[in-house]
């Protein structure tokens, strides 16, 4: 497992690490039949990834990929599971485990979730933490219970017109910029109880 420069694991990457905070708005076309697929793009409108729903399908898959389009990882919700848990495998071939994705509990009043790395097999211990208000979809992204990165819906008029969802996140330096879209394209199919499609 690679990690970046400041000691944060790179789960997907280190190549999506940059030594500076950056942002970035990920887009959603809603009220459509495609409404799993996301733009994720820097301030200045450059396409950084692209995700795409792959249906049909037993359960809810989305797949990562860079701006050219090539496959980064699969992002698949567990079925006949308790916790609500996804897991992201690497799209090169090999398919193996990058991070599972879990609620910490059934029954909370302030529910987060737990993210252990493909490496951590024990999980008793999460590597990442999302706390948060997931439904107003304003949440923070932990390593070792230090905000590494932050979300937040974006209030936008011209984009609500045409059907977008925009959210704007905010990362810390040397962090991995495509594992952290991985984790907020699952929190909002969380959000939206999963009704973009499986």
């Amino acid at each position: 497992m690679a990690s970046s420069t400041v000691g944060i694991p790179a789960p997907v990457s280190t190549n999506f690490c940059v030594p500076y905070m950056a942002q970035f708005i990920i887009e959603q076309k809603v009220l459509t039949l495609s409404s799993g697929k996301f733009t994720i793009k820097d301030p200045q409108g450059n396409l950084l990834f692209q995700v795409k729903s792959k249906l049909p399908s037993l359960h809810t898959k989305r797949i990562l990929c860079d701006s050219s389009e090539k496959a980064l990882v699969f992002l698949s919700r567990k079925i006949l599971t308790m916790h609500d848990t996804w897991e992201a495998t690497s799209a090169d071939g090999d398919e193996k485990t990058v991070f599972v994705m879990k609620k910490s509990g059934l029954v909370q009043l302030k529910p987060s979730f737990h993210v252990f790395l493909g490496t951590n097999t024990s999980m008793s211990r999460p590597d990442f933490t999302v706390k948060g208000d997931f439904f107003q979809f304003n949440y923070t992204i932990c390593y070792n219970d230090v905000p590494i990165a932050e979300a937040s819906r974006k209030i936008n008029a011209s984009a609500i017109l045409v059907g977008k969802d925009q959210y704007m996140v905010t990362i810390q330096p040397g962090v991995d910029h495509a594992f952290i879209a991985s984790l907020v394209v699952i929190m909002d199919q969380v959000a939206q109880g999963d009704q973009a499609g499986s």
